[in-house]
């Protein structure tokens, strides 16, 4: 299997988070310099995440902590895999439905819902079975443009900004900065994917990773400071904020810039979909050894492709958008399993070689 270079895994974490961040659904208690130092505290706590991640990968460094177990004790590595199949596959499962609810919401004259789902699963898969060299390539090319769409966002909207809209004037602000670290948290799926990716990446994959983290964390304030400071209140009322402020921006080289944008987050929802489509195929061959790395994704994407369905056709979408995911799973699988190997499991021969 092909390894990912620093760069590429790089590219690939910023392209599964830029999704969650174009998607991005703010609560309407919400306030906008508490989201920003909240995503600040999150990412010093997933900094110490990625630390714990570190000391594993250089104890083993031709591991992820489904092999690693799995190689020490049949049952519980089919357990732990388990888990991280759990959680790849509930992610899935959020990119399917958001991904068709919005497009629903843009053109349900257009296109079915069932259609939308199949299209994207479909899509995913092709990426998923691609491998992980092309996984990684096609994510420098989208960080490349992600980047680009981005940057003339913020720059056709710099005569508009303006700080009012930060009200910096608020009760009980240590409360709310918790509770948007705790949200920040949950929208940090990518913590599994380093977990589980490390031995597939060439080079100081963790370093990589905070180099990440803090890449994320400017792009993060970035957009979370310009929607406030352009759209103001009309944020709590948006659908998605973020095509909200490319509809208000002015630009002399595409007039209708929001179709720019959606285009490019239809390309990061099924690049991040064929990311959780590997990782979700992987697990499953992990607990059932004998299967196909192709059947392997194609029953990782049937999954969660059917659930999204069973909320989206009586169009309970919403009340899933805005419930989230739990940060309790990724704290389990991103630092406690690690942290348990750590303790429990010590270098030597493996289950298999021990017969």
């Amino acid at each position: 299997m092909k390894k990912l270079t620093p760069s590429q895994f790089f590219a690939m974490l910023i392209c599964t988070r830029a999704f969650s961040m174009m998607t991005f659904l703010p609560e309407s208690t919400a306030n906008a310099l508490e989201l920003m130092l909240g995503t600040m505290l999150s990412t010093a706590f997933q900094i110490v995440m990625i630390c714990g991640m570190a000391a594993f990968h250089k104890r083993f460094p031709n591991d992820d902590p489904c092999t690693l177990v799995v190689s020490r004790s049949k049952w519980a590595g089919r357990g732990v895999c388990t888990m991280y199949l759990a959680y790849f596959l509930t992610v899935s499962f959020y990119v399917i439905g958001t991904f068709t609810y919005f497009m629903d919401y843009y053109f349900s004259d257009y296109i079915p819902r069932l259609m939308i789902v199949l299209s994207v699963a479909a899509c995913g898969i092709y990426v998923a079975m691609s491998g992980l060299g092309v996984i990684g390539k096609t994510g420098t090319v989208l960080f490349v443009l992600f980047l680009f769409v981005t940057s003339i966002l913020v720059i056709s909207s710099l005569e508009d900004f303006t700080f009012v809209d930060f009200h910096l004037a608020e009760r009980n602000v240590g409360k709310g900065i918790f509770h948007s670290a705790v949200s920040e948290l949950a929208r940090s799926s990518y913590l599994a994917v380093i977990a589980f990716l490390l031995p597939s990446t060439k080079g100081n994959a963790a370093k990589t990773s905070v180099y990440f983290l803090l890449t994320r964390l400017a792009l993060v304030e970035i957009v979370l400071g310009f929607i406030t400071m352009i759209l103001g209140d009309y944020t709590l009322l948006a659908k998605l904020p973020f095509f909200a402020l490319a509809a208000f921006s002015r630009t002399a080289i595409i007039e209708r810039y929001d179709a720019a944008v959606m285009g490019v987050w239809v390309m990061l929802s099924v690049y991040k979909l064929g990311v959780y489509f590997h990782c979700s195929g992987r697990c499953l061959r992990y607990v059932f050894p004998k299967l196909g790395s192709g059947s392997g994704v194609i029953i990782t994407a049937v999954i969660p492709a059917a659930a999204t369905l069973f909320w989206l056709l009586p169009h309970k979408w919403e009340s899933i958008a805005y419930a989230g995911l739990s940060p309790i799973p990724l704290i389990f699988l991103g630092g406690v399993i690690p942290l348990l190997c750590l303790i429990f499991v010590k270098k030597g021969a493996r289950s298999d070689e021990k017969a």
